[in-house]
């Protein structure tokens, strides 16, 4: 084979390896077996540069910097798109079409997530990237193919089934675990933190050296096939062409397009990259053209906006809470601001760690985001601002609620907690737990009902509000010497003790509080200890024997079961009696036997969900694909799971089969 021939070869095999581990996420050969095909390809063309391709995928690892980036015109223009932020926007968005349509048409449309990055248009010759451009102002856009080919998901060569000559444009991306530790990076070299993934996304295909863009491992993905009759059709060929397929997308009337825009405004927060709406677009390319553009964007597509997951306020204070395990957690005050539904007053800084790397002073704007978590949380400093003049963050030398003294339970720390084992925000703290939705569900025990129980002096322990039902009994009254305390908050909040003290044990065990023993770890201790004296009663060795129970949990539970000997009796005094688990007819049930993973994303059930119904329907769940799997539950972009389970002849089925059962 001669020299140019050998190294096509193996250029060909890199790429189809490298499609198979980042596209598909199924990989046919090792780590090494692939490092052996890249080395020779990279020492050949060393040796013989005059032979080396332009579109080498040695290029992925960067070239050498460039000046400035050329200015190159769009052949076709790069247009924005218009915006709605309301179902009534997106009903007006279609009226207006209708009116510009001829009355027999039939308009079909295809939506698709809105991925949060840079725009980008590629455009190939004899199936190689050719030119890779940025958006610009539509017209003209930034040539930044060098940074394009250090993508690792843009194919610098296309499967032989795709036309010769293609445009494809989608959105550059970083993804959110790649942006933490991008960060992570920065904090450690003290440099400025990316504010957020599209910024961090932007800035790094604006550099000028592919390099660091290879290093920072952003993504792509497509979304349009210039010049193509089906929009829907097209997406699906790309996919075959080599890129990444587009998770989240639908076809059909604007009910189905609206109703998609529903189920995706929390399923798309489940994904690993950040998405801000979704595009709504007609599908049939003979209606675009009728449909025309206005200066700036096609009449024919539009773009529906979530609220926003990140804003700018101003930190007022930091403030200090105490957890139920004493732990001090630092908490930002903040200027109230609205975000993604709700008003945000304050947002958890995790501990005093956290502060100092953001930087953080009262006084100074932030920016907070909510992403997939509820939870809102400070994502960095807005930058520019004088942080000297401003006082720093005082780390508490006592506890702020009882003033006990403070420390670590060893050096390895980070938080510092309250060692006051009578502090009332800990009993505070353990009864909001005891009382949470998914403990108790004692409904009426909230913050200030829980602040008002404590300070009545009445309760040492939180399971020790029990007893309101025996000074009921006695004739005491529930609201006698608590201030506020209406009638009838009294009354509910009895009503739902009476109701609690029946919940299943895994539920009283998760309200006890035990360190390290939370809600799905409690069911599986109620299944093997099916009463709290069996549980209490149970060794070391007997604790691990359960799933999921390793050594640090296990001497968690014996040493909470030693403070609290007497609780089980105690319980039982006071008229608790937690249901144990029913044992289930196992031969009853469709999937017993079954060995099943759940893998890909499914389009209404969670995993978690997914893998409670297998679980109820009798199969076991494993978390990975090996020849004892006998049932794979597959969504889209299942990869390698999928991959290993059709070669190994397991049996695939998706949700649909799922929920038949």
């Amino acid at each position: 084979m001669d020299l140019r021939a050998r190294m096509k070869e193996l250029a060909d095999q890199v790429l189809e390896h490298r499609r198979r581990y980042y596209v598909h996420d199924s990989p046919t050969i090792s780590d090494s077996e692939y490092d052996a095909l890249e080395r020779e390809l990279r020492e050949l063309e060393a040796a013989y540069p005059e032979a080396a391709d332009p579109n080498s995928p040695t290029l992925r690892l960067g070239a050498p910097p460039i000046e400035r980036f050329e200015k190159v015109r769009h052949h076709t223009p790069m247009l924005s798109l218009d915006n709605a932020y309301s179902e009534t926007e997106v009903w007006d968005w279609n009226a207006r079409l209708l009116k510009l349509l001829p009355m027999e048409s039939k308009v079909e449309f295809v939506a698709e997530l809105k991925v949060d990055g840079l725009s980008l248009s590629l455009r190939y010759e004899d199936r190689k990237l050719k030119e890779a451009l940025t958006r610009g102002d539509g017209e003209v856009g930034e040539n930044v193919t060098a940074n394009a080919r250090a993508i690792a998901d843009i194919p610098l060569l296309l499967h032989q089934v795709a036309p010769a000559d293609v445009e494809v444009r989608g959105e550059v991306f970083l993804s959110r675990r790649r942006w933490e530790e991008l960060n992570a990076e920065r904090d450690l070299k003290g440099e400025l933190r990316f504010v957020n993934p599209r910024n961090a996304a932007s800035g790094t295909m604006k550099m000028l050296d592919s390099r660091i863009v290879a290093e920072r491992r952003l993504q792509f993905l497509p979304w349009q096939l210039v010049g193509a009759e089906d929009h829907a059709a097209a997406m699906n060929q790309l996919s075959v062409w080599g890129f990444t397929a587009m998770p989240g997308k639908v076809e059909g009337s604007i009910d189905t397009v609206l109703a998609f825009i529903q189920e995706q405004a929390e399923a798309r927060l489940r994904l690993p990259f950040d998405t801000d709406g979704v595009v709504i677009k007609v599908r049939d390319a003979a209606l675009q053209q009728q449909l025309g553009t206005t200066d700036r964007a096609p009449r024919w597509a539009i773009a529906y906006k979530y609220p926003a997951t990140q804003v700018t306020t101003t930190v007022l204070a930091i403030t200090w809470q105490v957890g139920r395990t004493g732990k001090l957690t630092p908490v930002a005050e903040l200027v109230p601001v609205f975000i993604a539904g709700s008003t945000v007053k304050r947002a958890t800084l995790h501990n005093a760690d956290e502060v100092e790397r953001l930087g953080l002073r009262a006084g100074l704007r932030v920016f907070i985001e909510k992403g997939g978590d509820v939870i809102p949380k400070v994502v960095a400093v807005v930058p520019g601002q004088d942080a000297k003049s401003l006082p720093p963050v005082a780390i508490p030398s006592q506890c702020p609620v009882c003033r006990g003294d403070v420390g670590k339970d060893d050096e390895d720390d980070v938080a510092i907690r309250c060692l006051n084992p009578e502090c009332p925000a800990k009993l505070e703290a353990r009864m909001l737990h005891l009382a949470g939705r998914s403990a108790l569900d004692i409904e009426g025990l909230g913050d200030a009902m829980a602040e008002q129980l404590v300070a009545s002096g009445r309760f040492a322990q939180p399971w020790d509000i029990f007893t309101i039902l025996y000074f009921e009994g006695e004739g005491v009254p529930f609201a006698a010497g608590l201030d506020r305390m209406a009638e009838k908050s009294g009354q509910n909040l009895i009503e739902a003790l009476k109701t609690a003290r029946t919940r299943p044990l895994s539920r009283w065990i998760h309200a006890l509080g035990i360190p390290f023993v939370g809600a799905k770890t409690s069911e599986l201790l109620a299944e093997a200890h099916p009463s709290l004296e069996l549980l209490w009663k149970a060794t070391e060795d007997q604790l691990q024997a359960v799933g999921e129970v390793g050594p640090k949990v296990a001497s968690a539970i014996r040493a909470f079961a030693a403070q609290h000997m007497d609780l089980p009796m105690k319980l039982q005094g006071l008229g608790i009696v937690p249901q144990p688990p029913v044992p289930r007819d196992m031969s009853a049930l469709p999937l017993k036997g079954q060995v099943a993973v759940v893998t890909g994303m499914l389009p209404s059930l969670s995993r978690e969900a997914a893998e409670a119904l297998l679980k109820k329907l009798g199969a076991k769940v494993t978390g990975s694909v090996s020849a004892k799997t006998t049932l794979l539950i597959a969504g889209e972009k299942a990869g390698s799971k999928l991959a290993k389970a059709q070669e190994l002849g397991i049996l695939v089925q998706d949700e649909g089969w799922l929920l038949s059962h």
